[in-house]
């Protein structure tokens, strides 16, 4: 990067530069350069873009941040600096502000299956870990809600199928499915769509097989993660929206 573009970015980060150093810690004295990853233009606006949010989430909820680890720290911006879909860019911002809230509370896999979430992924998400807080439960289906036969092929003829988005959930390790043998009353686990193959080669079961598919504590932890940090209310934490 040339002078003057690391003059226009240490220009443009002084506005959230105090907080910034908080949270990007060992990092903060190379910043300038460090903004090579973004040294693009449109990278550049889009990394520019979620620091800011980033801190506005921080403000909002009260949070003195702390530094958040590089192994954490690059992936995220060189992530977000690419993602032009408003939604997913703020969920990195918050994925982020949660890093630099405690550190802990993001484990480094987050940032693989946010990578690999489209925004009708990361939707379908969302509608999933609302129903089952509201229901204090964690069953879940590609429509959310149980609806009608013919209501499901009416939607689909119109173009509206949450079936793949709900396949690649399940292959992020992000919604599970329980097998149940009904007459005996014996629940197992089997990886998604194995097509049985828990029971041995020829082997001759009574029983009904059955099964539900729930949203797994993973899951839980990681829409958490990607919404802004909980504020804190008259001592009592409530989630941001």
């Amino acid at each position: 990067m040339d002078e003057l573009g690391a003059e226009a970015v240490k220009q443009a980060l002084q506005p959230v530069g105090d907080m910034l150093r908080k949270i990007v810690g060992p990092l903060a004295d190379e910043i300038g350069e460090g903004m090579g990853i973004v040294a693009r233009h449109y990278r550049y606006k889009l990394a520019l873009k979620m620091y800011q949010k980033t801190v506005r989430m921080l403000t909002d909820a009260g949070i003195d941040p702390h530094a958040v680890p590089p192994r954490l720290f690059l992936p995220m911006i060189e992530n977000a600096s690419m993602q032009d879909d408003e939604d997913l860019h703020t969920r990195w911002a918050a994925l982020l502000a949660n890093a630099a809230a405690s550190p802990d509370s993001v484990h480094p896999s987050f940032i693989e299956v946010l990578r690999q979430l489209t925004p009708k992924d990361a939707h379908l998400l969302d509608e999933l870990y609302d129903s089952c807080v509201g229901k204090r439960g964690r069953t879940v289906q590609p429509w959310v809600r149980t609806i009608s036969h013919a209501e499901r092929e009416r939607r689909r003829a119109a173009g509206e199928n949450p079936e793949e988005q709900f396949q690649n959930l399940t292959r992020l390790g992000l919604i599970d499915t329980e097998y149940e043998l009904d007459d005996r009353k014996i629940k197992v686990r089997l990886p998604p769509r194995s097509g049985g193959g828990w029971f041995s080669a020829g082997a001759k079961v009574n029983a009904k097989l059955d099964s539900d598919d729930y949203l797994t504590d993973f899951a839980f932890r990681f829409v958490q993660a990607c919404r802004a940090p909980a504020v804190t209310i008259e001592g009592q934490a409530i989630e941001a929206k």
